[in-house]
């Protein structure tokens, strides 16, 4: 349980960086000097300057150190990291053993391995809910909602304070995900997510087709707002414990690599297309972008629907038995494995 929190709480890293700099435009954006984009450059030196502070009272890695074959410098950074000094030695051994296990696992392991016999069912599935988060149109609604909401006739001073809430309402989105993941597992709560998702897109894209509606734009607005709540609730949170779960150990960081070099493959294109879509002096299509995003979002549901499984309370080995077995997606949460009979 610990473990499926910890990785459904990586999406928050993607909502807490914008929350700061929503927050930070928020003060500077109503400036009509340079200063009005220079302050948001200028405010991460912060970050830099209080990281360099803190720099020297961190302690080296253990695992580092043992892995250089540094156990003496080992000890001292345990011991300075709390571990009880009649514990040291057994935390080195215990160090020790797992790396020369991951040493085995990673040995010889190559990248085209991801792409061979069972790897291959496995690392689809791995990366498929990383490329689904790019497909269902979350870099629209997070990354040009102050513009689209000044396009639409909003003040800047408005536009920059909806996007402070905005961004909140994304953190209390994921927040609630840690209870959620295991609770409905990881395949129902995707499907949920993404049917809600598909829902409040062509809304969204319905909304958008008449011109010059305020009624119209502030359900646009609003129905914005809720999507980056269940986004986060839902599969912005999943894909991580898929990524996680379903590749093999030996293959995992190859995989989840693969996987995010596809979805940046995804944003990248989408930061490209996305202004001649919805600019004014291009496609002009505001709103209506939602269904282009709405399309890709019910291929996607399908995709979901026939290849997810459920690897929610599932361990390692009866994953991995599942999967030699090419147990069908729908049937994982009801096989019962050999080591469970």
């Amino acid at each position: 349980m610990i473990l499926a929190i910890a990785l459904a709480a990586a999406g928050l890293s993607y909502t807490l960086g914008p929350f700061i700099v929503t927050l930070i435009l928020n003060s500077y954006g109503g400036l009509t000097t340079r200063w009005a984009y220079r302050g948001v450059f200028v405010s991460q030196y912060g970050v830099t300057v209080m990281g360099l502070i803190g720099l020297p009272f961190m302690p080296e890695s253990p695992w580092w150190l043992t892995s250089s074959g540094k156990e003496e410098a080992a000890g001292r950074s345990l011991r300075r990291l709390g571990c009880p000094p009649s514990n040291v030695e057994f935390q080195i051994s215990s160090i020790k053993s797992t790396l020369e296990r991951i040493k085995r696992d990673i040995e010889g392991v190559t990248f085209p391995e991801c792409f061979r016999m069972s790897n291959l069912h496995r690392t689809i599935i791995s990366i498929a809910t990383l490329s689904i988060q790019a497909l269902c149109g979350i870099i629209f609604i997070i990354q040009y909602f102050t513009y689209y909401v000044q396009l639409v006739g909003y003040s800047s001073a408005t536009s920059f304070q909806l996007s402070v809430g905005l961004t909140i309402l994304c953190m209390a989105g994921n927040i609630a995900s840690w209870f959620l993941v295991d609770r409905i597992g990881r395949r129902d709560l995707s499907l949920l997510g993404l049917s809600v998702i598909i829902v409040i897109l062509f809304v969204c894209g319905g909304l958008g087709v008449p011109r010059d509606n305020l009624s119209c734009t502030k359900g646009v607005i609003s129905l914005m707002i809720v999507y980056c709540v269940v986004y986060n609730a839902t599969i912005g949170a999943t894909a991580y414990n898929l990524v996680a779960e379903v590749s093999t150990p030996g293959l995992r960081a190859k995989t989840a690599s693969i996987g995010l070099a596809l979805q940046n493959a995804f944003y990248t294109m989408f930061s490209f297309v996305l202004p001649y879509l919805f600019n004014t002096d291009q496609a002009n299509l505001r709103a209506k972008t939602m269904f282009v995003f709405g399309g890709c979002s019910v291929l996607s549901l399908i995709y979901l629907w026939f290849c997810q499984p459920e690897t929610r309370g599932r361990t390692y080995q009866e994953l991995d038995e599942m999967f030699m077995k090419r147990v069908p997606a729908r049937k994982f949460r009801s096989f019962v494995t050999d080591a469970e009979q």
